[in-house]
């Protein structure tokens, strides 16, 4: 019931737009995604997704190391001067749902390179609450990934997001040293 983090590139986010008939300039993307999949989820604000994260962190039942986890994932993802936001010029909450089973948000990353494209990467923090929540989650996942029929981050992909793994490696969190995608 370990949380984990999974990077999807731009391509794959354009292509779900498509796939999900969501339109060219999609806000919430996986928001939609959610709803036209018919998954019951209660909208979370900036706010609303830090507390829930801590809230799965303080639950009884979680052990020490993952309560920690979950704990920092809070301070790295929401907090100014977190990780996350200090490893990268921009990171834009865009939605978070909760379910009954897992906490997903969705973040974009903008890392901008000299004299070179900006390149934007899809940031999934998918939190679970219980071992039914993450097995909800993975196989929702693997199902989005059929449906869009993408890879959602090749070799090229996962070395340009080097800086920010290395960044976000002491969160010790399942998707930041290896590509967890070759997992789910």
């Amino acid at each position: 019931m370990e949380p984990f983090v999974l990077f999807v590139n731009k391509k794959f986010m354009d292509k779900s737009s498509k796939v999900f008939g969501l339109g060219f300039l999609a806000r919430k993307r996986m928001l939609q995604i959610f709803e036209k999949l018919g998954i019951q989820f209660l909208e979370l604000d900036r706010e609303g997704a830090k507390n829930a994260i801590e809230k799965i962190g303080e639950a009884r039942g979680v052990n020490v190391s993952t309560s920690q986890v979950v704990k920092g994932l809070a301070l790295a993802f929401f907090l100014p001067s977190g990780l996350f936001v200090a490893t990268m010029k921009k990171v834009h909450y865009i939605c978070g749902m909760e379910t009954d089973g897992f906490v997903f948000l969705e973040f974009l990353a903008e890392i901008p390179r000299a004299f070179r494209t900006t390149l934007f990467y899809g940031v999934w923090l998918v939190v679970p609450k219980d071992e039914k929540g993450a097995e909800m989650a993975r196989q929702l996942i693997k199902d989005i990934v059929r449906r869009v029929g993408e890879i959602p981050l090749n070799d090229e992909d996962w070395e340009n997001l080097r800086a920010i793994r290395e960044k976000l490696s002491k969160l010790e969190v399942k998707g930041i040293s290896e590509n967890h995608w070759n997992y789910l």
